[in-house]
């Protein structure tokens, strides 16, 4: 699983994203740094985009997704070090870095990944593996509304013609912002970081998540319209009165019930774990985006603006993809709520 990750580009990576909590020494120090290690983020992203496509389980998968989802928040708290960290990010940063996630990720993405809801105490295995789904599909929902509504509140700064601009992702040319911005650090690992997020969702699947960027800027404006917004699309009450009614109905011997919620719970820590990632990524995006090359429009705010709707989108769709239904099969990264237990009670 670590052979995506070589040892040049972790080495290069501590050079200037130490692992203890004390941030790198200077801004000299840091753009050596960062250069030399911009070469090792690009074989990075390539090597995981293509064990991301190689996978064969979803637990591989997942595993590669925690991977590509620090390594996009690593070149983003790359950037944000070579900006200097202005006067004006001190209060979007607060007290707690976000190296020791990043750094987990990479280096032990599993741990990302277990579940955070203990066991229901045993009420017979009907009721216990209802509590589970119920628990599961309302802590996915919340995370979802939360971190879309932080997203939403950072994209929201921007001028909306450029945010109805970069949701045309099919239509954003990354080379040629690169080549018109120049070669400034900063903004080659803000983009280092959006090719990262691309591989995640998949380039191909652009024009399918295009409409559901639109359609989420133009409506949410505020904390409740986002979660009116996440309770439509996740559907995650109509998901669980399904749940229910198979568990309900089911005939079998109760251990076909008790397997079926640690299942589950692990639905729960699998997003969870891809959730604390794509909050982190809102929190450095909004931080680097506050150096001056990333308001020199069109290209600056267009890659900001852009990246904020690549997490808004990975966060939608992953989220749908572990609650589950058939709506968008170009998203199946993970067997959801709705399919463990569908297959796993004999549902058709």
């Amino acid at each position: 699983m670590m052979t995506s990750l070589t040892p040049e580009y972790l080495t290069g990576l501590e050079a200037v994203l130490p692992r203890a909590t004390m941030r790198s020494k200077g801004s000299a120090d840091v753009s050596i740094g960062a250069r030399a290690l911009l070469p090792r983020s690009q074989e990075t992203g390539w090597a995981l985009a293509a064990a991301l496509s190689e996978a064969q389980t979803p637990e591989e998968r997942s595993l590669v997704e925690v991977q590509l989802l620090a390594a996009a928040a690593a070149d983003l708290a790359v950037a944000e070090r070579l900006a200097g960290a202005p006067e004006e990010s001190k209060s979007l940063r607060g007290d707690a870095p976000d190296d020791a996630l990043i750094w987990q990720g990479l280096t032990n993405p599993a741990s990302l990944l277990r579940p955070t809801i203990h066991p229901p105490r045993y009420r017979g295995a009907d009721k216990d593996l209802q509590a589970a789904i119920y628990q599961t599909l309302t802590s996915i929902q919340e995370d979802v509304i939360e971190t879309t509504a932080d997203a939403i509140t950072a994209a929201l700064t921007m001028n909306i013609a450029i945010l109805r601009e970069a949701a045309k992702l099919a239509g954003l040319d990354v080379k040629q912002a690169l080549e018109d911005l120049g070669a400034d650090e900063v903004v080659t690992f803000v983009i280092e970081a959006w090719q990262k997020l691309a591989d995640l969702i998949g380039e191909d699947n652009f024009d399918k998540i295009e409409n559901t960027l639109s359609e989420s800027i133009e409506k949410l404006r505020e904390k409740t319209a986002v979660a009116t917004y996440v309770r439509k699309f996740l559907d995650v009450d109509g998901i669980y009165r399904e749940c229910r009614t198979l568990v309900q109905h089911y005939a079998g011997p109760d251990q076909g019930l008790a397997r079926l919620t640690p299942e589950i719970l692990a639905l729960e820590g699998s997003f969870a774990g891809r959730n604390k990632l794509a909050a982190t990524l809102i929190r450095l995006l909004s931080l680097a985006k506050l150096a001056k090359v990333l308001r020199t429009p069109p290209w600056g705010p267009m890659i900001v603006a852009s990246g904020y709707l690549l997490i808004i989108g990975y966060e939608l769709y992953s989220a749908h993809d572990h609650v589950d239904s058939d709506r968008f099969p170009f998203f199946d990264r993970v067997a959801g709520v709705q399919t463990l237990i569908t297959t796993g009670l004999g549902g058709d």
